[in-house]
């Protein structure tokens, strides 16, 4: 007895044995389980799905192994889908982006819905060391000529200075050789605008001056076009009055901030002309 209690799993897979006979031959001929079957079935069940597991990691290490050109090429099939699924992403938001800007063009031209107006790509920038000149794709063929007035819907751009038979090339404001006549939109006093101000390296704004020594300026008034000089139509948006400058500076009156982002410029409007 002792001898074959020492051998307690050869006793449990005898007896283990005889149960599975014994149920076997009470289930034949039957097509449901008993409740007797449903006990071990339930008591053999974690067995099961262990050795289903352990099956499954097997198969999948032999597929490897023996299959690696399958899994190499799905691997390969997928990694195109993925680029080409974010390549499909990239395209959307570009498009999204240009189709915002383009609304902006748009609301910009209705606004203003007595000029002619043309939309111009930028397809080049001169940095010295801002971005004083642009090229756009657009030229003589399309009607543009040179001292037109290029525009976004932020603000004044420049005006043209070269033009060939499909492109031109803009001056910008942030030329140092810049010039447009402004005025102040709240008490109408007229002045010049252009010139850098630069400080620490950094580009801070746009000189205001030739103003009227009584000229009620104050941070925030709104600059726009005076009209004066015959390029730039009146009233168009320029920027506004960042800070004025000490009594004792007579070289401007004032920092004028302008919120086109000249580096960031893809489309622009060039004036063709207004209506009769």
């Amino acid at each position: 007895m002792k001898k074959l209690w020492r051998n307690r799993p050869v006793l449990i897979a005898l007896l283990a044995a005889a149960l599975f006979l014994v149920l076997a031959a009470l289930t034949v001929g039957r097509r449901t389980a008993s409740r007797t079957e449903d006990m071990f079935s339930t008591a053999v069940r974690p067995v099961q799905e262990a050795v289903s597991a352990v099956t499954d990691k097997v198969t999948d290490f032999f597929t490897r192994v023996f299959y690696p050109s399958a899994i190499q090429q799905e691997n390969e099939r997928l990694t195109k889908l993925v680029a080409a699924y974010e390549r499909r992403l990239i395209l959307y938001e570009a498009m999204e982006q240009e189709n915002a800007r383009l609304s902006e063009l748009l609301d910009y031209t209705s606004t203003n819905s007595n000029f002619y107006f043309m939309t111009a790509s930028v397809t080049a920038r001169n940095l010295d060391p801002y971005v004083d000149t642009i090229t756009v794709r657009g030229g003589s063929r399309s009607g543009i000529t040179e001292q037109m007035a290029a525009v976004t819907a932020q603000g004044i751009v420049g005006r043209v200075i070269e033009v060939g038979a499909t492109y031109s090339k803009i001056r910008t404001m942030q030329n140092e050789d810049m010039r447009i006549s402004v005025m102040v939109e709240r008490t109408r006093d007229e002045g010049m605008l252009g010139g850098l101000i630069i400080e620490n390296g950094q580009l801070i704004g746009l000189k205001l001056y030739y103003l009227p020594k009584d000229a009620d300026l104050q941070v925030g008034d709104t600059i726009v076009t005076s009209g004066l000089g015959g390029i730039f139509p009146k009233g168009l948006y320029v920027g506004k009055v960042s800070f004025l400058a000490d009594e004792d500076n007579g070289e401007y009156d004032a920092c004028v901030i302008s919120d086109v982002d000249f580096e960031h410029l893809e489309e622009v409007l060039v004036i063709l002309g207004k209506e009769s």
